[in-house]
């Protein structure tokens, strides 16, 4: 387990892949910043993998009264109290299910996060990460093959009058190549912003893994902000602002700067939750841009789309536009079983529609699954 420990998808924390934990210096309450080459000892690992679903959870407060690990609901729910030790470390191991779990520490009644700890944005607020792993994990963790690159991009909001920024990732080859390749318009959801499928889903890993083994096409990937409001806009999950975004200003910025097919059979849209009930919306409303859709842990019902739920019932729509439309979610979401009646209904009628589940709940450990499975359906 000590490999997949170090892994850089696991510990992603400013050198926490190193495996040279040192204690710094203790800082003295409203003290000036300084830095110190540290030396007192040794430090643990934050998070440890022990095997079987077993995970070793740390957190140094030498002088706290009591400590507690709090999950974040799903499969990682509860309290779980920590035990301190004679270097001030408090511990705890936990059982739970593969993959990445949310959570936060208690340090005397005050929530708090761990410095030590990867820290991702979860819940609409930031929040520590850990990995339980399994054998069934090497497809989402950095291995020995070609990278692609992660790329910032900035630009112009025409609905807000500001900047957006988006992540683009690059296939491994791409600035040597001179070939055009496919577009993935991939979105969180709402408790994330356009790191989520980078920091929690691990999505240029799973591309980079999935490409080098030939498992699917080659592609750029383009993960946006789905939050566009104006100032005197209604606070709402479904912001009509993104979707103006995304089709006046972010599909245009890229395919002018990079080097894309442009017909709609090289576009696909997906996303998470709130993301997928955008991707549907705009996928409907602009079948000229998108061929393929991908709803994940998404749903159908009109809680989720409103008047656009009007097309999931216009099959010759639906056949004439789309060439996937992919559904998935977790066995323990309470729309499961709605979501698989909905595609079922859809492939009846001759919509090329498919729908995938796995054990887990609402959380991006079901996601990435998905996104192992939509992937090697897409641009062939």
């Amino acid at each position: 387990m000590m490999n997949i420990n170090w892994n850089p998808a696991i510990n992603t924390t400013l050198m926490h892949h190193e495996g040279v934990y040192k204690k710094i210096e203790k800082r003295v309450p409203g003290a000036p910043f300084s830095f110190s080459e540290p030396s007192e000892f040794r430090m643990f690992p934050p998070a440890e993998n022990l095997g079987n679903g077993r995970v070793i959870l740390r957190y140094y407060a030498p002088d706290a009264k009591s400590v507690a690990v709090v999950g974040g609901g799903g499969s990682f729910p509860g309290t779980h109290p920590m035990t301190k030790d004679e270097d001030g470390y408090w511990s705890v191991t936990v059982t739970t299910t593969p993959g990445i779990h949310v959570h936060r520490y208690l340090v005397d009644g005050v929530t708090v996060l761990s410095s030590s700890m990867p820290l991702v944005f979860a819940a609409a607020e930031p929040a520590n990460a850990f990995e339980c792993v399994d054998e069934d994990c090497a497809w989402y963790l950095q291995q020995d093959v070609p990278h692609g690159d992660l790329r910032m991009e900035y630009y112009r909001s025409s609905y807000t009058g500001r900047w957006k920024v988006a992540w683009v990732y690059t296939p491994a080859g791409y600035d040597e190549s001179t070939e055009d390749y496919p577009v993935l318009y991939l979105q969180h959801g709402a408790g994330e912003d356009e790191t989520g499928w980078i920091d929690m889903g691990k999505a240029h890993l799973i591309l980079d893994n999935m490409i080098a083994a030939g498992e699917c096409e080659k592609m750029i990937c383009v993960m946006n902000s789905g939050w566009s409001y104006r100032e005197d806009d209604e606070r709402s999950m479904m912001s009509g602002g993104f979707e103006q975004e995304l089709v006046h200003d972010c599909i245009p910025f890229i395919e002018g700067k990079y080097r894309v097919r442009r017909d709609r059979l090289s576009r696909a849209m997906a996303g998470l939750s709130m993301g997928s009930s955008q991707s549907q919306r705009i996928v409907y409303h602009n079948p000229e841009l998108f061929a393929y859709l991908g709803v994940i842990i998404g749903g159908f019902g009109q809680r989720w789309l409103g008047d656009d739920q009007k097309y999931l019932e216009d099959y010759d729509f639906l056949k004439k536009n789309l060439k996937l439309l992919f559904s998935s979610n977790g066995e323990q979401e309470d729309f499961c079983e709605a979501s698989r009646a909905q595609i079922r209904k859809l492939q009846e009628n001759g919509v090329p529609a498919v729908f995938y589940s796995t054990p887990g709940y609402h959380e991006l450990t079901v996601c990435r699954k998905s996104l192992r499975e939509f992937l090697p359906r897409l641009f062939r």
